[in-house]
């Protein structure tokens, strides 16, 4: 969904803008075709190229209950964060979130993301009520999500296939406030 940025859209360190076809770049690209960052990410089973993910970012513009933005920091796109799908009906949206810069990482860029997307999901949307999900072996993105606010709501004991062996996929979740930001918790 195309929409327009507000003050939500920015904390301390990171800016969020809408990604649009154009903003696919070679580095971009290169994220999804990394074996370290793609490590815990669906889209690692195929690969990807410029064409190929302009089409898919352009699908998402395409999607009215998806929003999907790049993330901003150290002056220049270093990641991704994702809204989708959003549930009105039932005050619902799901984050994922990629930091495609290794540079970033360890920094605190996703947790100010998921912030950011989590008063974006209660100030913009009304939403009261978000989910997401990672591989239990992603230490990284589960203490992103935490430092966040999220908690976890359950384990699907050997869910995923990593490596050929199983892994558990950790259920998160947040309760929003729609008349709080989630910038200051």
């Amino acid at each position: 969904m195309r929409k327009a940025p507000t003050a939500h859209w920015h904390a301390h360190q990171v800016e969020l803008f809408l990604l649009e076809p154009h903003d696919v770049t070679d580095s971009y690209a290169g994220w999804l075709n990394d074996p370290e960052v793609n490590r815990y990410l669906e889209s690692r089973f195929v690969p990807h190229d410029i064409a190929s993910v302009r089409d898919f970012v352009g699908g998402v513009l395409a999607d009215s209950r998806a929003l999907l933005l790049g993330i901003r920091a150290l002056g220049r796109h270093v990641g991704n964060i994702k809204l989708a799908p959003i549930e009105v009906h039932h005050g619902l949206g799901e984050v994922g979130i990629m930091i495609g810069e290794r540079e970033a990482w360890g920094r605190g860029l996703g947790s100010e993301a998921i912030r950011c997307v989590a008063t974006i999901a209660a100030q913009e949307f009304g939403l009261r009520k978000l989910t997401a999900g990672c591989y239990a072996s992603n230490v990284g993105s589960a203490k992103a999500f935490q430092k966040a606010g999220f908690h976890v709501e359950g384990v699907r004991p050997r869910h995923f296939l990593l490596d050929g062996r199983p892994e558990d996929l950790i259920l998160m979740a947040q309760f929003l406030d729609a008349g709080a930001s989630a910038i200051s918790k």
